[in-house]
């Protein structure tokens, strides 16, 4: 048993047999984590990350995130002028997308843009497109970016979800990536709203969900 790092329930394990890594399944949140020996170095992190070629002359990676902000914009239900994107990747693809919109765009990534907003700075919008499935406590960062929201203000991520099962998980594709290190369903955003005193306001049951940070 190992503590789920969404909400602390005690979690058993199962071995993924392809990857040979213990893999924990929280009861409670439905958060699947790796065990810590399969976590990626730095250095072997950024790697992986520097094999990424996404452009804005890739037609359906851009397609991918207009997508993600008309759903977004849809369900806001406020008025969006500055956006935090938190982590950015190699190509601020998202950023410069934001940006045509005409929002005031400030990008962060721990590896290519390591430059901290300034502490008071305060967003309408954070968005975190396939980043949090790469953090090993996440909610600690879902912690940090709420904090970063203006009252009533939208964080808004993406992660591909997975359907709660071991049988689901043994074959599922998203999991091969060495630095995807935890992985959500619908209910796992729930229970991270719950703590975090936060309201989830929009899932598909796929890859996006919307938390806003009360008034």
């Amino acid at each position: 048993m190992r503590a789920c790092p969404l909400c602390q329930t005690p979690s058993p394990s199962f071995r993924d047999r392809q990857l040979g890594c213990l893999t924990y399944h929280c009861p409670r949140c439905e958060l699947i984590f790796k065990e810590e020996a399969a976590h990626p170095s730095a250095e072997q992190e950024l790697k992986k990350y520097n094999e990424h070629h996404n452009s804005l002359e890739n037609e359906g990676y851009v397609a991918m995130f207009e997508q993600f902000i008309d759903a977004t914009l849809a369900h806001t239900g406020h008025r969006v002028e500055n956006v935090l994107d938190f982590g950015s990747g190699p190509t601020p693809v998202l950023a410069e997308l934001l940006r045509r919109r005409g929002f005031e765009v400030t990008i962060y990534d721990k590896f290519f843009a390591p430059e901290a907003p300034a502490p008071e700075a305060r967003f309408d919008l954070i968005t975190a497109t396939e980043v949090i499935e790469h953090i090993a406590d996440p909610m600690q960062t879902l912690a940090e970016l709420k904090a970063r929201l203006v009252p009533g203000g939208t964080l808004a991520l993406m992660t591909q979800f997975h359907q709660s099962s071991e049988a689901f998980y043994q074959n599922w594709w998203y999991r091969r990536d060495p630095t995807h290190l935890v992985f959500f369903t619908p209910r796992s955003f729930e229970t991270a709203a719950e703590r975090l005193d936060m309201e989830l306001i929009f899932h598909d049951n796929k890859k996006t969900v919307l938390l806003s940070k009360r008034p």
